[in-house]
């Protein structure tokens, strides 16, 4: 049965100094977005989404952005994976890692069941519409039944935020958002246990959000176990698409499942979570 697709958006909010808990994966939640941790906690709602294969591919808009280079952006996205694939499990390394393909033309967060797809990396120099204090936000694709994710988009706001890619003079450190977001991409969801890279405000003008803590290594093993039973298959579904909008068959346009919601049409998949990444609430708000 075919069943709406529908977007949410989940806020961050400060959590109270001192909260202890061990990591949470987002979750299919009915039509809603939930999480799912461990230990169980009583909010617990769903089943966990995750990529059933054990390589997926991402793009960086090829535009980057006016105070990072398109080199340093691609170099930063591989080194922020990588540190998830290659987390140190109980009998190797996580069943899971991430390829580029190449930079993309296409700016817009989007996914079409019926075009080609990007999962994209794409810099908002000029215009931020979901929060100033909201440093990235990563959109999820994935099933209604199963939580296989389909699509994953990371959107950097460097319209509000002077992002830095060296070890001194630290602002907003590229490679900590990264590392962040890219945990979001694989399906992790906010951990309230202090100083995991899966935490819910970045400490401002830190670096230590790029290595993972015992936590989020926890997080990742638990997803994609070393013997987890899989094909490595990088390629969006149907195929990696330069333009936005970019039919299958190389011509036409096809709409995002943004707008097409609700149409007879609509396949099993929800557009979810903004999970945005701001400042720890009780500093002042970085402004450009």
């Amino acid at each position: 049965m075919n069943r709406l697709v529908a977007l949410a958006v989940v806020a961050t909010s400060l959590l109270a100094a001192g909260t202890a808990s061990a990591y949470c994966r987002t979750a299919v939640c009915g039509e809603e977005v939930g999480k799912v941790c461990d230990p169980p906690q009583p909010t617990d709602c769903g089943t966990p989404i995750f990529w059933s294969t054990t390589c997926v591919g991402f793009s960086v808009q090829r535009d980057a952005s006016a105070e990072v280079s398109l080199d340093d952006a691609r170099a930063l996205t591989a080194q922020a994976f990588g540190a998830w694939s290659q987390a140190a499990c109980d009998g190797g390394t996580p069943s899971v890692t991430a390829e580029d393909l190449g930079p993309v033309s296409c700016d817009q967060q989007e996914f079409d069941p019926e075009a080609r797809n990007a999962n994209l990396i794409v810099f908002r120099d000029e215009s931020w519409p979901y929060g100033r204090g909201a440093l990235a936000l990563t959109t999820v694709t994935y099933s209604l039944d199963s939580g296989e994710i389909r699509d994953a988009d990371i959107e950097l706001n460097s319209d509000n935020a002077a992002f830095t890619i060296g070890d001194s003079g630290v602002n907003v450190d590229l490679l900590s958002i990264l590392t962040h977001e890219t945990g979001h991409f694989l399906g992790l969801a906010h951990t309230p246990v202090a100083d995991a890279t899966m935490q819910t405000d970045y400490p401002p003008k830190s670096t230590t959000l790029r290595t993972l803590e015992a936590d989020d290594v926890d997080a990742i093993c638990a997803v994609y176990p070393p013997d987890r039973v899989g094909t490595c298959d990088s390629e969006p579904v149907n195929g990696l698409g330069d333009e936005c909008g970019e039919a299958a068959d190389g011509s036409g346009d096809s709409c995002d499942c943004r707008t097409a919601g609700g149409s007879a049409g609509s396949p099993a998949w929800l557009c979810v979570f903004g999970l945005a990444f701001a400042y720890r609430r009780r500093r002042s708000l970085l402004t450009k």
